[in-house]
């Protein structure tokens, strides 16, 4: 009797593939979602995903061959584990396995809470030398740790479990994640250079995140394409002399950014072709861009701009324009922003916050 392993190579990979979360493509040439759970990818439930999954695992059960050609496809993409002590397993797994790490396309860490201190020793022992590594890193540049920073590493902030994990996945293309602070303290220069796509969420309803707290992953992860952050504050050009020449969608959500970090923002992404941009309010912070430093940015810094999406958050323009100039200003110059932007070839759609339509 034929048994399922004596089918071709071949044959059994593609019945492996079939349950891979890989084989679904983007919807549409613009999708710019992370992973199956974005709104266009709702035809695919997470149900369905979890099926695939199980059934991956019980192929690795059947048979060294089938362990052999369906373990990576299980680490292709990590989603937002449950608890605590599944992360850190699977950290225990990814530093005694790192032809796994090998493997991961896509990250999911939205978890909040996390243990103050690994679980296992095997991830204690590659965190100190991590924690080593990053020392020896600041001293060569002529720094040091600040003393929050040991203190971070050695009370266990949650961001180290970020830190972690994207020194474990070098490959990794997309991730999505919950910060809390500066992160990816461990991913040297040129390190990521696979990852493609990140979407990142603020964890408090105050403040936001800032280029400066990303300079890790921005120094790592030269060849990012698509950036999401929700929220994100800025008041300054904070000068931080990078550049992405590869990122050309950038989506901030509920966010307030002062004229000096809109320049920041248009000169770190030089090839930037489409930006969606939503007003956050007092919450976020305090400085926000004017119609007239949005063009001036625009024309003068977005050379490959070619859609420009607002939505603006209620009374925050106008306002800025009732403390400072007459009535009836603030419309002009948004008559005018839309008209400079179009002789550039630039789509410019400003709604206000409420209309759903952008």
């Amino acid at each position: 009797m034929a048994r399922l392993q004596d089918l071709p190579v071949e044959l059994l990979t593609k019945i492996v593939e079939d349950f891979c979360w890989c084989r679904s493509p983007p919807p549409h040439a613009d999708c710019h979602c992370l992973t199956i759970r974005c709104e266009a990818h709702l035809g695919r439930e997470e149900t369905g995903l979890e099926a695939d999954y199980e059934t991956l695992a019980a192929l690795c059960l059947t048979s060294k061959l089938f362990n052999d050609l369906a373990t990576k496809h299980l680490y292709h993409y990590i989603p937002d584990l449950d608890s605590d002590a599944q992360w850190w397993l699977l950290l225990r797994t990814l530093v005694t396995r790192r032809d796994l790490g090998q493997h991961v396309r896509s990250l999911d860490i939205v978890t909040r809470d996390y243990k103050t201190t690994p679980d296992y020793p095997e991830v204690e022992r590659y965190l100190q030398d991590q924690v080593k590594a990053l020392q020896d890193r600041r001293v060569e540049a002529g720094g040091k740790l600040s003393p929050w920073e040991e203190g971070e590493f050695s009370t266990g902030a949650s961001n180290y479990l970020i830190s972690l994990l994207t020194s474990l996945c070098p490959n990794v293309e997309s991730i999505r994640a919950r910060l809390t602070g500066d992160s990816f303290d461990f991913c040297g220069a040129q390190t990521m250079s696979m990852l493609k796509k990140v979407a990142f969420e603020w964890y408090d309803t105050e403040g936001g995140i800032c280029l400066a707290g990303l300079r890790n992953l921005l120094q790592a992860a030269p060849s990012i394409e698509s950036m999401i952050i929700s929220p994100f504050s800025q008041e300054d050009d904070d000068k931080l002399e990078l550049t992405l020449n590869k990122l050309t969608y950038l989506e901030l959500r509920h966010s307030m950014v002062g004229a000096g970090a809109l320049d920041s923002i248009y000169k770190l992404c030089p090839n930037l072709e489409i930006f969606k941009y939503e007003t956050g309010d007092a919450c976020i912070g305090y400085e926000q861009f004017a119609p007239q430093d949005l063009q001036r940015a625009t024309l003068n810094h977005a050379r490959k701009l070619r859609m420009l999406m607002m939505k603006e958050g209620p009374g925050r323009w106008e306002e800025l324009y009732e403390d400072h100039v007459h009535p009836g200003v603030y419309e002009d110059a948004l008559v005018e922003l839309d008209a400079a932007l179009k002789a550039r070839g630039i789509e410019c759609r400003i709604t206000p916050l409420e209309d759903e339509s952008v």
